[in-house]
């Protein structure tokens, strides 16, 4: 049974996972140094995502502590030390594009290269998970930071613009053949980010712009949404009508986010981005 169900009340969670935080955060670095204390050692995945949003003071940080959780339940072997980014996306609109990542087999194992256009927090992350080759021929490896052959660089970004956001150039990454990793869990990876993160934007939200009753509400869902994480397959009902829930909850918060903070018109789309994909699902 999840931690996040023993709470009877939202006092109860802030006090015991908000680590005294309450003041805004400087930077990413900062972030995630306070992130590394205080949530890292978390084993329980539903409380990291939590925790991780009650520390956040904004929607950059949200996207983070979400994101690391999802990235922790996909590939649940590999015990990431730090922040881990998926690096997924690659080139379609280049003329010509840049060349996808894709492996080559050696007498070692596998030579990797290619480009990655997207890997979040590029500038803190200690470990790239890739996947390189496409269709039945499609392998994941986790990369260290400091992987010989791996070029991670930053540019400048709008949406979710306080976290660092980059590119990824592989150029003969070596890699054993046993080092592949186990991608049974990788479908369902895009529809765990979406709920992972909305337990970091809820307990973000519950800390920073509810009171009382509102934010006992607020853990009511929470716990829904982490029961309904714990299942093999998302129970698809339950999560349309959570999803409801969750835009509701940034609905209300909107006019009081937005005085204070000049990104979160650019920056809400973080959690209203996935409803369209969640009430369009089907069986």
């Amino acid at each position: 049974m999840s931690g996040l169900s023993s709470f009877r009340n939202w006092s109860e969670l802030e006090a015991t996972l908000s680590a005294g935080s309450d003041t805004k955060i400087a930077d990413e670095d900062a972030y995630k140094a306070l992130w590394l204390a205080a949530v890292a050692p978390q084993q329980d995945l539903g409380l990291l995502a939590v925790q991780g949003g009650l520390l956040a003071d904004r929607l950059a940080w949200v996207f983070v502590a979400g994101y690391q959780a999802a990235l922790r339940r996909t590939f649940p072997d590999q015990g990431f030390s730090g922040w881990a980014a998926f690096a997924v996306s690659e080139d379609r609109r280049g003329d010509p594009p840049l060349p996808g990542v894709d492996y080559q087999n050696v007498d070692t194992g596998f030579s990797i290269s290619g480009h990655k256009t997207w890997v979040a927090a590029v500038n803190a992350v200690d470990h790239l998970v890739i996947k390189a080759g496409r269709g039945a021929r499609a392998r994941y490896f986790n990369l260290p930071r400091q992987t010989r052959g791996l070029e991670l660089s930053a540019r400048a970004a709008n949406f979710l613009g306080e976290m660092s956001q980059g590119s990824a150039h592989l150029v003969d990454v070596r890699v054993a053949t046993d080092t592949a990793l186990n991608a049974d869990a990788v479908p369902q990876f895009g529809q765990r980010e979406a709920l992972y993160i909305y337990l970091a934007f809820l307990a973000y939200a519950g800390r920073a712009w509810l009171q009382d009753a509102a934010q006992d509400d607020c853990l009511s869902l929470i716990q829904r949404l982490d029961q309904a994480l714990e299942q093999p397959q998302l129970p698809l009902a339950e999560v349309k009508e959570l999803d409801v829930a969750v835009q509701s909850v940034l609905a209300s918060i909107a006019a009081a986010a937005a005085a204070d903070n000049e990104r979160w018109e650019v920056d809400q789309r973080l959690i209203s981005m996935y409803s369209p994909g969640i009430q369009q699902r089907q069986e």
